[in-house]
């Protein structure tokens, strides 16, 4: 199969689960389910890429209520290198490829860390910048910027990416 299709992949800490500190207390976090369902309507493959554990990622997407939603969790425990090598990407990219049965996808990539985006960009994937410094968006490797990954899925016309 040769379609290209837009591929969602998103980072954890700060964009989708926002907590701004070290400290993960993970008894507060509760289901979000505007989000789980921000999910559902989107009808791509999403995928989690994190530089936090499995373990981390899989506890938050559970308490959250939105592991369904993603095909699958890159973390450190399962790839060889993290963000924002651009060899973590690649074979990010590699996989998802093998998994869909394609050739070529259309990668949207969603982080709050510039360097991330950055090399991410330099893969050809779309960025989309969460921060609440989304409004000084002065890069050229940043497609869009929002403050929150809510607002962005709210706001991106998927269909037309």
């Amino acid at each position: 199969m040769n379609e290209i299709r837009p591929v969602l992949v998103i980072d954890i800490d700060d964009t989708l689960f926002v907590h701004r500190s070290n400290l993960m207390e993970y008894h507060k976090i509760r289901p979000d389910y505007h989000l789980k369902a921000q999910l559902q309507r989107i009808q791509y493959p999403k995928f989690i890429l994190t530089n936090a554990t499995f373990e981390h990622a899989n506890v938050i997407l559970n308490k959250m209520d939105v592991v369904d939603e993603f095909s699958k969790i890159y973390s450190r425990d399962n790839i060889p290198r993290m963000k924002p090598a651009l060899e973590c990407y690649a074979r990010v990219q590699t996989d998802i490829c093998n998994e869909l049965n394609t050739s070529k996808n259309n990668y949207i990539f969603f982080d709050d860390l510039l360097t991330n985006l950055k090399n991410a960009h330099l893969m050809g994937w779309r960025t989309v910048w969460i921060s609440p410094d989304y409004n000084n968006n002065n890069y050229e490797f940043i497609d869009h910027s929002f403050p929150s990954l809510k607002m962005a899925l709210d706001s991106l016309a998927f269909t037309s990416i």
